[in-house]
């Protein structure tokens, strides 16, 4: 029995592994439109999934003067920022990750 406990402890610790690394790599990825989108996490502190084709959804629902929102869950949304926003010269980049408790 111990060793199926030590086994699962196993398991799981490298389960949480692998989910931190392909995380970060997704993030990588995405410098290049770093700061123009925003993952919101509403009334939890759970950590959001952040999906493979964020690219893909900031390049398809990027407006040129609105601000638009994507709901990716029923607690995370995607703030995605107007072109209009990022071309101001006073522009300050977004942090990746916002939880929100309304």
């Amino acid at each position: 029995m111990r060793a199926l406990f030590i086994l699962f402890l196993f398991i799981v610790s490298g389960l949480c592994r692998v989910s931190a690394q392909n995380t970060g790599t997704i993030l990588q990825q995405n410098s290049s439109v770093e700061g123009t989108w925003q993952i919101q996490v509403l009334n939890s502190r759970n950590q959001p999934f952040i999906p493979g084709n964020i690219n893909e959804l900031v390049a398809e629902n990027r407006h040129a003067s609105e601000v638009v929102y994507v709901q990716l869950g029923t607690e995370v949304r995607l703030k995605i920022l107007s072109l209009s926003e990022i071309n101001r010269p006073q522009f300050i980049p977004l942090e990746k990750i916002k939880f929100i408790i309304e």
